[in-house]
């Protein structure tokens, strides 16, 4: 009997989903199934657990791998708990999608690696004494979300009247915090742009490989979405020991994670949970990022 790994998505047409689904099918012992997040309806009752999807139980799954889009965070986080309680093995836990949503957070918990690199970055909740926070920062400073995703909700202010500006406009739209945060200067040595960083993909406990971006003529963000160019990138022995302590402290199991080189060692921008692979596997097209996350549950499946 061929038994089925769930993909939990947003859309089968983007990208990851897509792969994930044919490198499943592709397999004689098993197939894929897209399954809508947000027609996924947890179930609790006096005899159990259960999960529906199209009228049908979900027990059955043999595992699950994640794509949680960014709007539906909250959704996601109770599936993926469900899924824990359900007994169905998954490549990425609540735990780990609620830590690295949520980017002060995830700096306050990366905080504790002896050693580590973040840029300076204080958390505020209004627009009271902003000029004087601002005080604290070189500039130029960069103002994020703190679920800023693709490039979306994160500015570049060149001067305090520009940030205090942007500040006051954020707030006056939402009552969410806003980060603010150093704009890290490169040494030429390690980019020869400004607006350049380090993905790295994480699978498991292997780092399957990394790339440069460079954002395009103009813009400073390095998101592919934008147009950044990637090329593959070599780690320095370093910098794989910090990916694997930024994932053992996250206890993230599938990871895009962003590193920004210096001189004096590489900063931590980011952690994604639900990575995009396309363009890494553009400057990488040797590595087959669905097949090894497949792989990777299935190992956890056997176990």
């Amino acid at each position: 009997m061929v038994r089925q790994i769930g993909v939990l998505s947003r859309s089968k047409d983007y990208f990851p989903t897509t792969k994930l689904l044919e490198d499943i099918n592709q397999r004689y012992t098993v197939s894929g199934v897209f399954l809508s997040t947000q027609y996924v309806f947890p179930l609790v009752s006096s005899s159990g657990v259960d999960a529906r999807f199209a009228n049908q139980s979900l027990l059955p799954l043999l595992g699950v791998v994640p794509r949680i889009g960014r709007s539906q965070t909250n959704l996601g986080l109770i599936c993926l708990n469900h899924f824990q309680l359900m007994g169905i093995p998954s490549t990425l836990s609540a735990e780990a999608l609620f830590l690295s949503r949520d980017k002060f957070r995830c700096y306050q918990t990366l905080s504790k690696i002896k050693g580590i690199q973040l840029p300076r970055t204080i958390l505020i909740n209004n627009s009271f004494q902003v000029d004087q926070l601002l005080n604290a920062f070189k500039f130029p400073v960069v103002l994020k979300l703190l679920d800023a995703t693709r490039g979306s909700g994160t500015m570049l202010a060149p001067n305090p009247k520009t940030a205090e500006e942007i500040v006051e406009s954020l707030f006056m739209r939402s009552s969410e915090p806003i980060m603010i945060q150093e704009y890290l200067q490169p040494s030429s040595q390690y980019n020869a742009s400004p607006s350049a960083d380090i993905r790295v993909i994480y699978i498991g406990n292997e780092i399957i490989g990394s790339m440069k971006r460079v954002a395009p003529k103009g813009e400073w963000r390095t998101n592919f979405a934008l147009g950044a160019q990637c090329e593959t990138y070599q780690l320095s022995s370093e910098d794989e020991e910090l990916i694997h302590q930024i994932a053992e402290r996250i206890g993230i199991e599938v990871a895009g994670i962003d590193l920004f080189p210096t001189q004096n060692g590489s900063y931590v921008l980011e952690v994604n949970a639900c990575p995009g692979w396309k363009a890494f596997e553009m400057a990488n097209p040797e590595i087959n990022v669905a097949k090894k996350i497949i792989d990777y549950l299935l190992t956890k499946i056997r176990r």
